[in-house]
Formats: C-alpha cells, structure tokens, sequence
C-alpha cells in the first residue's frame, strides 16, 4: 500500500503570516543570513589556514592555527547552518510564523560576535571569549524553545538538548585550547562532529525517505517500486548504535570502539539502501541527500579502521568523512533545497549548484584519499582544497541572489 504525499520540515512554505513589507528580504528568514554566511564560513575557515601554512600569512590562534581551523569548520560553519535550519523547520513543525527581523538580527550579530572574537581568541581574556562564543548557541536554544513551547509541540525539545550538547563541547574546546582545563583540545573538533552525525541520522533519518517517497509518487514509480522504509524499529537500533559507537570511541576501549563503530556502519549502509535513492537520480536535488548521508557509514568504518590500525589511517583524516563529507554535503543539500522552497521558487537544483555540491563531494573524497597516497599527497590535497573551495564558490553565486533578494513574485 503505497502512502499519500508528506509534507515535510524545511521544504514546505512555513509562515502563516508574512513579514512585515519595510524588513529587509535577507532578515525574513532565520535560513537566509545564517546559510549564506555558513557557505562563506566553509571558504574562510580554510583559504585563511591554508595561507598561513603555504605563505605563512598570519593566522588566528586557538592554541594553535589548526585548532581555530577545526573550532571554525565545526562549531562556526557547522552552528550557523543549524540554527538556520532549526528555526525553519520549527515553523513548520508549529504551524507558527518564521521568526524574522530583529529576532533574525540578533541572532545573526551574535553568530559574528563568535567570528571576531575567535579570530583574536589568543590575545583576549578566556571568560570573554566564551561569552562571545557561546551567544548565539544560548539566544539559538531560547527562541526555538520559546516557539516549541508556545506552540505545545514538546516532543521537539529534545533536539535543542543535542544542540545544548554541541555548545557545552565548544565551551569545554575553548577552554583546552586555552590551557584553562587539563584535557586534550584535539578531541573537542570530534566531538563536535559525532554531535553533528546524531542530527543528521536523526533529522535526515525522516526527511529524505519522505522527500524520496513524495518525489516518486509525483514522477509516477510507486506503487511499481517499493516505496522508501519510513522510520521504524530498525532505524532506532542504527541510532542506538550510533550513539553507542560515539560515546566509546572517546573511551579507552579503542579496539572495541573500532569494530562496534564499523559495525555500525554497515547498519547505516543498509538503512541508507531502504530509501531507494538509486530511483532518483534524473533529480539532483533528492540525490544530493542520498549520496550526503552516504559519508555518515562512511566515516564510521573510517574511524573505526583507524582506532584498530592507527598506524595504517590516522583519526584526524577519517573524521573529515564526517566533517567535510556528511556535515558540508547536507549542509549544501538541504540549504539548497530550503532555499528554493522559501523563496516561491522551484524545486530545481541548477547546474551551478549541482556542480558545487558535486565538488564538494569530489573534495572530501580526495582529502580521504591523500594520506594513502604517498608521495602524491600534497597534490593530491591541494586539488581538494580548490575543489572545496570552488564548491561552496558555485553555492554561493547561486544562492546569494536568492538569499539576499525577495521571494519570487507569481505572474
């Protein structure tokens, strides 16, 4: 028996009341400043490393330059696509009007509070900084919770524990890296990016078989195919797992972590092959959240090779499956999307942005390929680099305009 069509999340037109004609088109939508500065932020956070490594141009100094890079492309990149999705989606949980203008303001001002204080985070007093840092998280958390609990929809509350989870691990990276607490700074970035593995395995766990389902239906292949396997038993065991393996693999137990992690693995695979992403792929922008969720199993058993052989895979390059693969290709897919649907536009990805996220993809396979390939690596680094720049480059000049300007006025 095949389902009727579900509205979903963050595709859907959420306001019920449209803001007010003098707000700015960029600030009626928490998803409209905080997308565009996340792509900016996935350029920043590594061109600015980059340089100062090849020219030696200064860097910001979290402990050292690469623990800024890392706090920047989880906590920043990573905060600011989150709190843009969120808030989307919360109106479209609550039936409640999108949170815009000075709501959007502020909390935009605080994402880029966090942004200059990190860039002098060596030279300014540590109690400061975490102010800085942790106001977005703290004013993100209170409005979603406001609109949850106004609208009596408290079984979505849980997700802001997730996001509460995420700051407490960016306050406690902060403070290792500024020698404050006796903890090793170099396990927070990690952290920060299993945090982000949960949501997506939570939040894509739903959306993309009902995208998938939705599109199938209107494209005429159910009831010939059998429809994607909504959330049941079986994918709370892979989220079960999920956790599991995350929390053992900060533990002693290495080799235990390593083969539950890899286990979990091939648990997410499977779930990934109930959706039927090989049906849809005339359409980029439902393929795009198949192939995205493809690096979540794929960091898994990368960490997990690496806590059981860390002399043949070191953790540091397999947690790039997770960082710039699942987190930076979900990111793209899903801000692409919602910013077609927000804005009156259709659902069509473009070839701008089918050849960015496409980079992007290619990048994080090439950064997972360099340190297996010996005297190649740095060439081989280097063309990741420029791809993933390039990438969030194509997103940029195709969502920029949509972003900053108007809905699409209907003829």
């Amino acid at each position: 028996m095949v389902s009727r069509p579900i509205p979903i999340l963050i595709t859907d037109p959420a306001p019920r009341s449209a803001p007010g004609k003098n707000t700015l088109p960029i600030w009626r939508g928490a998803f409209r400043p905080l997308f565009l500065l996340a792509g900016l932020q996935a350029i920043i956070g590594v061109v600015w490393w980059m340089a100062s490594l090849i020219h030696g141009v200064w860097a910001p100094q979290l402990g050292t330059s690469a623990l800024w890079h890392g706090h920047e492309m989880v906590f920043a990149f990573g905060g600011a696509a989150l709190g843009g999705f969120l808030l989307t989606a919360i109106a479209n949980w609550t039936g409640r009007p999108a949170l815009h203008g000075p709501v959007i303001m502020l909390l935009t001002a605080c994402w880029l509070a966090g942004r200059v204080a990190m860039i002098f985070a060596a030279d300014i007093n540590v109690v400061v900084l975490l102010v800085a840092e942790l106001t977005y998280f703290a004013v993100l958390i209170a409005f979603a919770a406001r609109e949850l609990i106004e609208a009596k929809n408290r079984r979505n509350l849980k997700l802001l524990a997730v996001i509460a989870a995420l700051a407490i691990t960016d306050a406690l990276f902060i403070l290792a890296a500024r020698d404050t607490i006796a903890l090793d700074a170099e396990i927070f970035p990690r952290v920060g990016i299993f945090i982000f593995l949960v949501l997506i395995a939570l939040i894509g766990g739903r959306i993309i078989p009902g995208f998938t389902r939705n599109w199938l239906m209107r494209n005429g292949k159910l009831p010939d195919i059998a429809e994607p396997v909504s959330f049941n038993r079986f994918d709370a065991l892979c989220m079960v797992a999920l956790l599991v393996s995350a929390i053992l693999a900060f533990t002693p137990w290495q080799q235990v972590a390593g083969i539950v992690l890899m286990i979990t693995a091939i648990l997410h695979f499977a779930r990934l092959s109930r959706w039927r992403g090989i049906h849809t792929l005339t359409d980029p922008l439902i393929w795009m959240l198949h192939i995205a969720y493809l690096w979540l199993p794929i960091c898994l058993m990368l960490v997990g090779i690496a806590l059981l052989r860390p002399d043949f895979y070191a953790i540091n390059d397999a947690v790039h499956a997770g960082g710039a693969g699942a987190m930076a290709c979900m990111i793209m897919a899903v801000g692409g999307r919602a910013a077609l649907g927000h804005t009156g536009r259709s659902l069509v990805a473009g070839k701008l942005f089918t050849i960015g996220f496409s980079l992007i993809w290619l990048a994080t396979a090439l950064r997972l390929i360099a340190p297996v390939a010996g005297s190649h690596y740095l060439t081989i680094l280097a063309t990741a680099t420029l791809c993933w720049i390039g990438g969030w480059l194509f997103f940029i000049l195709r969502y920029a305009p949509i972003l900053v300007c108007g809905p699409m006025k209907k003829s």
